[in-house]
């Protein structure tokens, strides 16, 4: 094993560049919002928004984190800068232990570390988008966290295989349990636990953190509404985006799949060090492809219990650490040729110079600063009620103005808690105008802002009283160019902030 892993100034200089991609790639995210409700920071007077519910009964430790966060003091912005800093920080590490394993150069190690996460490198999308920056934390840390669990194999500490194991089951069930069982079956067959004593220590720091995590879910759980399940059945058949996607095999990533096992299983040493890393990578690709054909083939969705599963998801969780892979294996087979060296670095210009759009866009993205005056205005109000928004402002509300909303542009948490769907029919219908059973566009459950204003612009003032007596609502909040029959209390370039009076 390297000890330039273990190097204390190798530590601190990925920590540095940690700091400096979260930067570069800052976004608002999405855990935050959770942490927001349960940390009381954003506070629900009444049970009348769906929202209240899903956030209080969805369990992550991501957003049991940002509460955290919010208790000591941080604000929005500052927690999703922390989220994404050890986003960061798991992305480098696990890309630098790859490289610095077989490679064993440390400085282009770290530039192909920093060319990988730049450019966001992956091997495509499947039924769930690879994306590395994404507002979506939960998706971006279990596709990272499967990274750095597969790269820690390599420095044969089993006890912090199995920890990242556990946090990435407490972020996402799912993909933590697969990945866990694969863990748990090599670790025991490849004999790299001694008896159940070594096992259960081993676990130990794991399950206490899971313990610990659960036990303050359960306590801020509320209680489970009943439901009509004709509604829910028609929400599965008519809005759920999850199947109508079954069908469509994307044979292009099953390909590259292919190639980084054939990758692996002919370049990597067959060594005693590197036989957990062989068989449980290994493992994590051929049974996610198994499981991805599987629900393709048999259309495992239309079954209920499996509706919500999208089987693209454990594919994309290998997507960005094949390329370290790949290329570190790659390079340790060539590794006695004269120029090797030279030509990875030369690589890594030639592809930094070929894309050199990517520094415009991370440009803009800094530079560009957002006017945030009616959400400051919103801040300032008492007594707001459950805010009504267009769908792509609801979130803006949480982050900025701290009120809570009646309603978010998305309706795909629904199949994780069916109990919602009678709360979340009355408000698409009576306050956003939608035909429950008979959507706009089968299959997408969004909220579409071109739709909604056509409806909030038709509807006279009597009935916006009797929306916010119903649901407690007492502002609107629209982009600039919708004009309600409601009394404008501010208004900016973008937006306008209605009152219901």
């Amino acid at each position: 094993m390297n000890t330039n892993i273990y190097n204390q100034k190798n530590f601190f200089f990925l920590t540095i560049l940690s700091i400096l991609f979260t930067v570069l790639f800052f976004n608002d995210q999405v855990a935050v919002r959770g942490g927001l409700v349960i940390s009381g920071e954003v506070i629900y007077q009444d049970n009348l928004s769906p929202l209240k519910y899903y956030f209080f009964n969805s369990w992550t430790l991501l957003t049991q984190f940002s509460a955290l966060l919010f208790k000591i003091g941080l604000d929005t912005q500052s927690i999703s800068f922390c989220l994404i800093f050890l986003l960061n920080l798991i992305l480098f590490f696990s890309c630098f232990i790859i490289f610095e394993k077989f490679i064993k150069n440390t400085t282009l190690s770290i530039f192909l570390s920093c060319l990988l996460i730049f450019f966001q490198k992956n091997l495509g999308d499947t039924d769930y988008p690879s994306l590395i920056f994404t507002i979506h934390t939960f998706g971006a840390f279990a596709q990272a966290l499967t990274g750095l669990i597969v790269a820690s194999l390599l420095l044969n500490n089993l006890k912090l295989s199995f920890l990242l194991g556990f946090i990435l089951f407490c972020i996402h069930p799912i993909v933590g349990l697969w990945v866990m069982l694969i863990l748990v079956f090599f670790a025991f067959f490849q004999k790299k636990i001694k008896n159940l004593n070594h096992f259960f220590k081993i676990l130990l720091p794991g399950l206490l953190l899971v313990m610990m995590s659960f036990s303050i879910f359960y306590y801020l759980s509320l209680e489970k509404l009943p439901y009509d399940q004709n509604l829910f059945n028609i929400y599965i058949d008519k809005w759920d985006g999850h199947r109508a996607i079954t069908d469509e095999v994307h044979y292009e990533y099953l390909f590259k799949s292919l190639i980084l096992l054939t990758i692996i299983f002919y370049l990597c040493p067959k060594n005693n060090e590197n036989k957990l890393f062989l068989s449980v990578l290994g493992s994590i690709i051929i049974s996610s492809i198994i499981i991805y054909l599987l629900f393709k083939i048999f259309h495992l969705n239309n079954y209920r219990i499996l509706a919500p599963i999208i089987p693209g998801r454990f594919m994309i969780t290998y997507t960005f650490i094949a390329w370290p892979v790949a290329l570190s294996l790659i390079y340790h087979r060539f590794r006695k040729k004269k120029y090797i060296d030279y030509f990875f670095f030369s690589l890594i210009i030639l592809y930094s110079s070929m894309h050199y759009k990517t520094f415009i866009n991370v440009k803009d993205r800094i530079v560009s600063k957002d006017n945030n005056l009616v959400f400051l205005k919103l801040k300032s109000l008492e007594n707001t009620g459950n805010v009504i928004t267009s769908a792509d402002l609801s979130f803006n509300v949480l982050y900025i103005s701290k009120k809570p909303i009646l309603m978010s542009k998305s309706l795909d948490y629904l199949p994780y808690h069916p109990y919602l769907v009678n709360k979340i029919r009355d408000i698409m219908t009576e306050v956003y105008g939608y035909d429950f059973e008979n959507p706009p566009i089968n299959n997408y459950p969004y909220f579409s802002d071109e739709f909604i204003k056509s409806k909030f612009e038709k509807r006279p003032s009597s009935d916006w009283i009797e929306i916010k007596n119903k649901f407690k609502s007492n502002f609107v909040l629209t982009p600039s160019s919708w004009k309600l029959d409601l009394k404008l209390i501010y208004s900016d370039k973008k937006y306008n902030l209605y009152s219901i009076i």
